[in-house]
């Protein structure tokens, strides 16, 4: 039983860290295990399904093939994959002109796109009565300048008309008007920017930052060429994108900082080890598992369990300034430490794990802390890949996790046996 325990615990290790590899002979369990192993199998393959169609939405592939019917686990994910080739349909449809497109299935997402919809639907309406209106009077190059100028009063974006030979500021809306009053030298930068992309005197699309005192700003700015009353001219139409592109980068962030301990999750993690790797970083890879965790939870409760892993976090973070520290599940965390070599690292979780077990939270906790590592030492002509790596460091962690059980059971042992010793001397 021990062997066929080691098999299937070799098979559920590999098909976790070295998918590749992850073979199971069902010939080598015992009979009362066999239908086990066939569970087993078939558990793991509906993983495998559930990773290959999340790891191609995380790329915005929607052309994935679904997992099996019979795979029931992944039915909230296949849910997703088909609300979102929906969406994404709506989208195309919107993008055509057919604003009768509702979404009711994601929440204050379906209100936002609605919203949208229900305006862009009474923006053309509007600009197309405004045009018809103007379009009547339009005769001649004179009243198409005419239009312009009415028509860029009500898009939201700023727009400037520039002389493209002297830059010489020939027409501007209201929008633009107002951010040059509250900063006259903001035509100065766009026009600087522009210049720089060679974006002048072509059709260009373009996104440029824009650093002001205490924030930095973003700005998407389509350029057209046109002629003004005889006059070579460039039409910049920006638009304030700042919102929306820190928006973007807080939910960036959001999927790849762990909410508990508010270190990067394993998704980040791995990707920067792979990164790492492939540039061909000199660093210390530390993996490191809580001690006791379970007896933390099991006697104390799961706040106490939750308490001992944010303040591990928080000591594991402080190893080094150049470190990436990520939580990569459970009570598992994996820190990169770019430019430390093994020994400096031991010497750096030696003084993590002091600060830890002294840590002064501890004081009134029936319990102390306790880590366990393992330490690898990657050179810039390594020969590793991550799953090489992480299996190593894991292995090294258990061995560290083994030595600190035996000495404080020697420990222990001492402690017990020092009462007899003094009875000894006394006599």
């Amino acid at each position: 039983m021990d062997s066929a325990a080691e098999i299937l615990f070799s098979f559920l290790k590999n098909a976790i860290y070295d998918p590749t590899n992850a073979k199971l002979d069902l010939n080598t369990l015992p009979n009362e295990l066999n239908e086990f192993g066939q569970g087993l199998l078939y558990y793991v393959s509906c993983i495998e399904e559930i990773q290959a169609l999340a790891g191609a939405l995380s790329k915005g592939d929607l052309n994935v093939p679904v997992p099996s019917r019979g795979n029931d686990i992944a039915a909230p994910l296949k849910s997703l994959h088909a609300s979102l080739k929906h969406l994404t349909w709506q989208a195309q449809q919107i993008a055509q002109g057919d604003y009768n497109q509702r979404v009711d299935f994601m929440g204050e997402f379906s209100h936002a796109f609605n919203t949208m919809t229900e305006q862009l639907a009474e923006r053309e309406y509007a600009l197309n009565e405004k045009i018809v209106q103007i379009q009547r009077k339009s005769s001649s190059l004179e009243q198409s300048n005419l239009l312009l100028t009415a028509l860029m009063h009500y898009v939201p974006q700023q727009i400037i008309v520039i002389n493209q030979n002297t830059h010489e500021i020939l027409l501007m809306n209201d929008i633009a008007k107002s951010e040059i009053k509250n900063d006259p030298e903001y035509v100065d930068h766009i026009l600087q920017s522009l210049s720089s992309n060679n974006a002048i005197d072509t059709e260009r699309e373009l996104e440029i930052s824009y650093s002001q005192p205490h924030r930095e700003r973003f700005f998407m700015i389509k350029t057209y060429p046109l002629e003004w009353s005889n006059t070579s001219a460039q039409v910049l139409a920006i638009s304030d994108i700042t919102v929306t592109k820190n928006r973007i980068e807080e939910l960036e962030i959001k999927a790849y900082v762990d909410n508990m301990t508010s270190l990067y999750n394993r998704t980040y993690g791995m990707l920067t080890l792979d990164m790492w790797l492939h540039e061909r970083r000199s660093f210390s890879l530390v993996f490191a598992d809580l001690d006791n965790l379970k007896y933390v939870n099991d006697e104390f409760g799961h706040s106490d369990g939750d308490f001992y892993i944010r303040t591990a976090a928080l000591h594991l973070k402080a190893i080094s300034p150049r470190s990436v520290a990520c939580r990569i599940g459970g009570d598992e965390f994996m820190l990169l430490i770019e430019n430390m070599n093994h020994d400096q690292a031991q010497s750096a979780m030696g003084k993590v794990i002091e600060n830890f077990q002294n840590d002064a939270q501890f004081k009134e906790k029936p319990y102390s802390g306790s880590i366990s590592y393992g330490i690898i030492d990657v050179k810039k002509d390594h020969s590793y890949v991550a799953s090489d790596l992480l299996s190593v460091a894991d292995e090294r962690m258990y061995e560290h996790k083994r030595m600190q059980k035996k000495a404080r059971q020697q420990a222990a042992q001492t402690k017990q046996t020092s009462p007899k010793l003094n009875s000894t001397n006394n006599k």
